[in-house]
């Protein structure tokens, strides 16, 4: 395999001609693994948020082939697909989250997208696969997709499924054993790309010996329980909204971080959790939804940034 760098342009050349950019969460990994099975060559980049995706997708000029996947549309992330239209490069663009719905208008002829509420990515991302490798819908892939699920707190057919022929306990901690290591080395794409192929086999994940190990250590070093405490310790309830303020002194999360905030919330009988991460120039919200709850955050999150000229989704 030849790699052309050109650096002195800010652009590469690859000759996998599929490239795939989706998150770097247990929702990516498998979305990342039904890529891998559909498309064995395919190079994957995983990235926390659209901005890097931006920049990737903009240095990338040989790729005939873009797949995002798991990634939020922002009018930013919009313009540069739009822009991919000009040079001839296939863009499919595959999400689950309301403000993808809600923009998927905007994208040009050329970005081919699939955006679809309830489920995971992952298991949007299989159903959109199978369409062309009706094989991808085997037994042993499916339930890779109801983890990915389990973790979203999804629902889906395949989730459904997996609970009858495995019953809820497996699933859980087949889902821990992956949700836990890739937490491990929060960026270690390499671990997540190799994962990725072996789920591709239908392995589970306890099946894989590094997700294993990872998850082993996780376990042993009591990072779970750990993180949890040190958000109860800091976490402000404020009605039904728990909410995490992290300011100059952040405390680390052990890799878990708007997870773990999750928990914790969820056990104080709030509706929403906020983590606040302030920088230097930047401050960031994450916003979950926690049980039941009224409120769209999907919907009020686009209303927030049209009003104040900010971005983000939920």
């Amino acid at each position: 395999m030849k790699y052309h760098d050109l650096a002195m342009h800010g652009s590469w050349r690859d000759e996998r001609g599929v490239h795939l950019l989706t998150r770097g969460n247990v929702d990516g990994i498998v979305s990342s693994a039904f890529a891998f099975a559909a498309f064995p060559e395919a190079r994957a980049s995983y990235v926390p948020s659209a901005t890097p995706a931006i920049e990737l997708l903009r240095k990338d000029i040989s790729s005939h082939s873009f797949y995002l996947i798991d990634i939020g549309l922002t009018p930013r992330l919009i313009k540069t697909l739009n822009q991919k239209g000009k040079t001839g490069q296939e863009v499919v663009f595959i999400d689950h989250h309301q403000q993808s719905e809600i923009y998927a208008g905007e994208l040009g002829p050329h970005v081919r997208t699939v955006c679809t509420q309830g489920p995971s990515a992952a298991t949007v991302a299989l159903d959109h696969f199978a369409l062309t490798n009706p094989d991808l819908h085997r037994e042993e892939l499916t339930r890779v997709a109801a983890l990915a699920d389990l973790v979203e707190y999804c629902d889906s057919p395949y989730l459904e499924d997996a609970i009858d022929r495995y019953g809820l306990d497996l699933l859980q901690e087949e889902a821990a054993h992956l949700d836990f290591a890739w937490r491990l080395q929060i960026e270690d794409d390499r671990f997540r790309a190799h994962a990725a192929r072996r789920l591709a086999r239908g392995l589970w994940p306890s099946e894989i010996p590094e997700v294993k190990s990872r998850y082993l250590q996780m376990v042993n070093e009591n990072r779970w329980l750990r993180a949890k405490e040190r958000v109860k310790s800091r976490m402000v309830v404020q009605g039904n909204v728990g909410i995490l303020n992290f300011g100059k002194e952040k405390t680390s999360l052990l890799g878990f971080g708007s997870r773990a905030l999750h928990a914790v919330a969820r056990d104080a009988g709030c509706s929403v959790a906020v983590l606040v991460n302030r920088r230097k120039q930047l401050t960031s919200l994450a916003l979950r939804a926690v049980g039941e709850t009224q409120l769209n955050l999907g919907q009020f999150v686009e209303d927030f940034t049209k009003v104040h000229g900010v971005s983000g989704g939920a």
